[in-house]
């Protein structure tokens, strides 16, 4: 068996600068305090590192709680709201639909819908404010997986998660 010392690793090179770090997507007309970045993939000949989340150019509240979600295809996860957290959801595969809505009465955007679609096509970091509506939909051949790492820890007692069926009438969008 051959000797190996801490010196014999290698350094690894700084990343490029020409691939920006969780930069804010330019949307018009979102959902006030909805926010969104596009995450930073860095490739090389093994496959690929995703950044869900850094400090590294701006202050960030640490997520208390991490899961990972996975969807079948076609399946739908809505309707949910959260009282007292952000969800901040990182989508890095599949095809999948996030669906907005906005039932904060004093918000600028009451009643407004926001549709958008993420995935392994648009790697984002979406991060959604209490009170805020929102929905999931796979809308791929090939089951699915998104991060949340929301802004409070989950607890059983007390879960912060409001729910109505997928297809409520009161919500104007219809998954298909």
């Amino acid at each position: 068996m051959a000797d190996l010392s801490l010196a014999d690793f290698v350094d690894d090179e700084p990343w490029r600068d020409d691939v920006p770090l969780l930069e804010d997507v330019p949307a018009q007309n979102l959902i006030a305090g909805v926010r969104m970045q596009r995450l930073a993939t860095h490739a090389d000949k093994r496959g690929d590192l995703t950044v869900l989340m850094s400090a590294l150019r701006e202050p960030v509240a640490a997520p208390p709680h991490v899961y990972l979600v996975s969807a079948e295809p076609g399946s739908i996860r809505a309707w949910v709201y959260h009282k007292r957290q952000f969800d901040r959801l990182a989508y890095t595969n599949g095809d999948i639909r996030v669906v907005l809505y906005d039932l904060r009465e004093d918000s600028p955007t009451y009643r407004k819908l926001d549709i958008l679609d993420v995935g392994a096509a648009n790697k984002i970091l979406l991060t959604i404010p209490p009170f805020v509506v929102h929905g999931v939909q796979n809308r791929g051949k090939t089951a699915a997986t998104f991060v949340n790492m929301p802004t409070n820890v989950y607890d059983p007692e007390n879960p912060d998660k409001s729910r109505v069926r997928f297809d409520h009438p009161g919500i104007p969008y219809r998954f298909g």
